[in-house]
């Protein structure tokens, strides 16, 4: 029997995602889905079995959306509605009804969400990010292969990990988690004090999943912007990847123009590209770029020269395997970690 079948008989629920402000709009995407249900552990065994977990991510992907569906936004005095669309996403892209100033330090603020047709459904909390006036550099990251390791570029070898492994079993990037937090300054509640956003070509299905591992790992906390996998030609291939993450990327820094911003990515899914682009097209916003490699076949003579491409700018590059030597990445790119960068140097060595 279909597992749209089993869905029906779920309960609705809101998938709320992080959102982001600054001084004068709001950004918030939710998703209306039958909750999934959680992988059941035999009863002899501390964790699910390894055919819950598979079912369980299964479900994940199959993953039952809701169309037309009133939601209500609740953020401080501000009330909007929207209805949910084909694949289930409701989004919010709302200006505020006065300017509302950035808080010194970064912060994590809160909106109610709702169905109001839908008396059954739970309202729940979403968490929206204002990032601080006193840290003017912020970070966007990849995710796959950049902070956990996904393999996804050689499915043959990597098969396992990807469909039986629950956030709890998948592995960190060597220096990842430590990096990360000395470049966020991450405080012990795990709230970072730089303003840290996630672009990834991972479908919005493993929103939750990638939150929970990177809570695990202790990464800094950031809005996700990852991508709708739908079945089309525009969504599927490996073109879409980088037009994903350049959009994003123009997205981000086209919301916030007082910031600058390093970008971490790796040697697939065309981060470089991605990256080399919002050099050029947003001139003096990126202070640094750091590319991991995965492997000494997967840096491209496309992405060297990508590479090439940002370090004539001017703006410094990183290029290495892993990200354990933390310390020693700071230190080269000069970034003080308890305020500001006062200036990254050209650290166009690789390491």
């Amino acid at each position: 029997m279909p597992l749209r079948l089993f869905a029906r008989k779920r309960p609705i629920a809101i998938a709320a995602y992080h959102g982001f402000r600054n001084e004068r709009h709001v950004e918030l995407t939710t998703r209306i889905l039958r909750r999934p249900p959680e992988p059941r552990a035999a009863p002899s065994k501390a964790a699910p079995s390894k055919a819950a977990k598979f079912l369980y991510l299964l479900r994940l992907y199959a993953s039952h959306e809701v169309s037309g569906v009133r939601v209500r936004l609740r953020y401080g005095d501000l009330v909007a509605e929207t209805v949910s669309d084909d694949e289930g996403f409701a989004r919010f892209t709302l200006q505020l009804s006065a300017p509302r100033a950035m808080p010194l330090h970064t912060a994590w603020e809160h909106a109610m969400l709702d169905l109001p047709d839908l008396a059954d459904a739970e309202p729940v909390e979403a968490a929206i990010l204002a990032p601080g006036t006193d840290h003017r550099i912020a970070v966007i990251s990849d995710i796959d292969d950049t902070v956990i390791e996904t393999g996804a570029h050689r499915f043959t070898r990597n098969w396992r990990r990807l469909i039986l492994q629950m956030p709890e079993d998948r592995k960190a990037v060597d220096g990842a988690s430590d990096f990360y937090s000395r470049l966020g300054g991450v405080q012990p509640e795990r709230s970072a004090r730089r303003a840290f956003f996630y672009v990834s070509s991972s479908p919005w299905n493993l929103y939750g999943f990638l939150t929970r591992f990177m809570h695990l790992q202790g990464l800094p906390a950031g809005p996700m912007l990852l991508r709708d996998w739908s079945l089309n030609l525009r969504t599927l291939g490996g073109k879409s990847h980088g037009a994903h993450k350049r959009a994003s990327i123009t997205r981000i820094l086209g919301f916030y123009p007082d910031l600058r911003f390093i970008l971490i990515g790796d040697d697939t899914q065309g981060d470089a590209e991605a990256y080399a682009d919002a050099v050029t097209n947003f001139p003096g916003r990126v202070e640094a770029v750091l590319i991991r490699t995965t492997s000494p076949s997967a840096l491209t003579a496309g992405k060297r020269a990508a590479i090439g491409r940002i370090r004539d700018s001017g703006v410094a590059v990183w290029v290495g395997s892993a990200f354990d030597a933390g310390q020693k990445m700071l230190a080269k790119l000069h970034m003080d970690r308890d305020g500001d960068a006062a200036h990254v140097v050209a650290a166009n060595a690789d390491d």
